[in-house]
């Protein structure tokens, strides 16, 4: 416990050191500029040192918000219940706050106005905004999924929306990024709009790695004795479970380990047809 605290402080002190330097250097580089030695001097002279402050600005500045960024990764990859998602959301957060903050200071240090650039601009960000407005919902909706969490990385899940025109999208999460959610099943790599996904009706059934099916099954094939035909063909490491009934059949969801081939379920189903 002793050790921790002690790692988490010193994590705590070199992000608070990293926070100092990167005000104070805009504090000493803004001071120099206006400084009464500076305006003293010639034109040309006066120009060559502006833009080296401000380059100096730029390369420190960039630097300070990198180690920032790393110093806070390193503290929370230490927490037991780190998430990577949010560890993403707070990496990207941090870099955007702190490298717009570089660059202000460094728009200043090089005496262009910021705010009229900001009004002069006025008018084009609302036309781009309205072609936007897909991408906004996107961005929107990956920090709903970044802070609801209805599924972790690795998880094998299945999305249905009417935005998909009623297919099933199903797969193991490899990745859920501010924009896309992204899946993969046997070698398809399947890219989804995160604003997609919070609309559809997501099914989290499966553990990491396992391969989930669904099977429509008449109602003269009973369930137990498909169970049983599913457990006796994989050594009892299939799971099945009745998820909706029809008017002719009912759906069997069918997990079953990666190790294995869904032909399986095709060997069992055709059993069951020539029985009956």
């Amino acid at each position: 416990m002793t050790e921790e605290f002690r790692r988490r402080s010193a994590g705590w002190r070199r992000f608070t050191l990293y926070l100092i330097l990167l005000v104070g250097l805009a504090v000493v580089a803004y001071l120099g500029r206006e400084s009464e030695r500076l305006q003293s001097l010639p034109s040309l002279d006066r120009q060559i040192i502006e833009w080296g402050i401000a380059l100096a600005w730029f390369l420190v500045g960039a630097l300070l918000v990198n180690q920032l960024r790393r110093t806070v990764n390193a503290m929370a990859s230490r927490h037991p219940s780190a998430d990577i998602r949010v560890l993403s959301v707070v990496n990207r957060a941090l870099s955007a706050v702190g490298y717009a903050f570089v660059l202000v200071i460094g728009l200043n240090l090089l005496q262009v106005k910021v705010g009229s650039i900001l009004v002069g601009g006025a008018v084009t960000g609302v036309i781009v905004g309205v072609g936007a407005q897909s991408t906004l919902a996107n961005l929107i909706a990956g920090l709903v999924l970044f802070a609801v969490r209805p599924f972790q990385l690795g998880e094998y899940v299945s999305f249905r929306t009417y935005l998909f025109g009623g297919v099933e999208y199903s797969g193991t999460v490899v990745d859920v990024n501010w924009y896309h959610t992204i899946l993969e099943e046997g070698g398809v790599r399947r890219v989804l709009p995160n604003a997609s996904v919070v609309s559809s009706a997501i099914t989290v059934g499966a553990r990491e790695g396992n391969k989930l099916c669904t099977v429509p099954l008449p109602y003269a094939i009973s369930f137990r004795d498909f169970e049983a035909k599913m457990s006796e063909m994989t050594g009892g490491r299939a799971v099945l479970a009745i998820k909706e009934f029809s008017a002719d059949t009912y759906t069997v969801q069918v997990e079953i380990p990666s190790d294995l081939d869904l032909e399986v379920v095709r060997e069992a189903i055709a059993v069951f047809r020539a029985q009956g």
